[in-house]
């Protein structure tokens, strides 16, 4: 009888493990992680296909588990995040601006790396991505991102135009406005300097700026725009559109305006974001490998998008693996054999081979390494909106440059609370 009792007892805890077992897999079944970035993986673009093959690689190997993208507007998605957590409904896995990061991090958004799976890397691994962009995520020894689709405010240039002008890729502003003016001939339709005067990414009047005071900021995060390097940098803008070098009609259009316009040919050089190279060749009206990349003269606006996971989430784990899985080695060639980034891994660097559809590689080392940030000691959120203002009001409206230069410091410190 007693070994009647047992045999059952032991069919029942045997039983009671099965479906405990069932559950969990169960409860696996049903993980959902959510992530907002500007990347649609439904596209066709080389970055949407490379995390479209990330996201299905996942899934295949972490059975129930779903990666759920949800694709946001870039200029909006992060005050949308801000907003999002204080009512509960935040991404698990987050796309960060610059601007706003420090926000983020500051009011306890972001969830610590070493919470996750950073705890177990090891020195090599973090030495293979340690550079300015790991940092800037970072605040008390803590990393709280990973920077993916590394960007840099970039000169883009015609090799062909360039050569046929008898110029040298510019490395100084004064180059700039001689090789563009070179460059320039309206009879044929090509102007020497596209740029962007209405939205976008950093105005060139900012690199103009920085490369004669250091800083567009006092210590205390006031601005500091209106000053004479401000009023200098102003002026030298202006005077590519006072000279036909730039024309007039580029004050009332956007940066991607003026993208697809030099694809078309109308520009000689640009200055537009390094993420966008890849696209950019595959859309030129002219010979692609032409299309080439140098830091602005002086030194480049380096930004790009940091990735983290949202402290409130409830499948943090999962959340942390996904994002540990874009940042593998696999998944960094995947970005820049697809996608035409910028490495994110010190080792990718030389598994890639440089070809003349991919040279860009070559010189995104040298535009990384001597560009500018913002610091992200606190919050810098409109510092683009403030000159994009200013350039309107003086070019266009015909204010005094130095006026327009401080309503703009007035905009950016009502913003930030300064």
């Amino acid at each position: 009888m007693k070994k009647t009792i047992i045999a059952i007892l032991v069919v029942l805890v045997t039983l009671g493990s099965v479906f405990a077992n069932a559950a969990t897999e169960q409860k696996q079944q049903d993980v959902t992680v959510r992530m907002w970035t500007f990347i649609d993986p439904e596209g066709t673009g080389g970055r949407n296909v490379a995390l479209k093959q990330m996201i299905t690689e996942f899934e295949a190997e972490n059975p129930g588990v779903h990666i759920v993208v949800e694709p946001k507007t870039h200029t909006t998605m992060t005050a949308e995040f801000l907003a999002a957590a204080s009512t509960g409904t935040a991404p698990d896995i987050m796309w960060c601006s610059s601007g706003l990061l420090f926000g983020c991090i500051a009011n306890g958004l972001l969830e610590p790396y070493e919470n996750l799976f950073m705890k177990d890397w090891t020195p090599e691994q973090i030495a293979d991505v340690d550079d300015a962009f790991f940092k800037f995520g970072s605040k008390d020894g803590k990393h709280y991102t990973l920077s993916l689709s590394k960007n840099a405010i970039t000169l883009y240039y015609r090799s062909d135009l360039l050569e046929a002008a008898g110029c040298s890729v510019p490395t100084t502003f004064e180059e700039l406005y001689e090789v563009a003016k070179k460059c320039t001939d309206p009879s044929k339709g090509v102007y020497g300097f596209g740029m962007q005067l209405t939205s976008g990414d950093y105005p060139l009047v900012t690199n103009y700026i920085l490369s004669k005071q250091g800083s567009l900021f006092h210590e205390d995060g006031t601005a500091n725009f209106a000053t004479d390097a401000g009023v200098e940098a102003m002026q030298f803008i202006k005077k590519f559109i006072d000279d036909g070098i730039t024309p007039y009609e580029a004050i009332s259009k956007s940066g991607e305006d003026i993208n697809l316009e030099f694809q078309a040919g109308k520009y000689a050089m640009m200055a537009y974001g390094f993420v966008r190279v890849g696209q950019i060749k595959a859309g030129a009206s002219y010979d692609p490998s032409y299309v080439k990349v140098a830091p602005v003269p002086t030194g480049s606006w380096i930004d790009g998008w940091h990735v983290g996971i949202w402290s409130g989430s409830k499948v943090k784990d999962w959340a942390g693996k996904f994002v540990e899985k874009m940042y593998e080695p696999e998944s960094d060639l995947l970005w820049v054999n697809l996608g035409a980034q910028a490495p994110v891994r010190q080792s990718t660097k030389n598994l890639v081979e440089i070809t003349d559809a991919n040279d860009y590689i070559a010189v995104a080392g040298e535009i990384f390494g001597t560009g500018y940030n913002i610091p992200n000691d606190k919050s810098y959120e409109g510092v683009k909106e403030a000159f994009y203002g200013a350039l309107q009001k003086y070019i266009v409206n015909g204010m005094d440059p130095l006026q327009a230069l401080k309503e703009a410091e007035e905009q950016f410190n009502k913003t930030n609370n300064r």
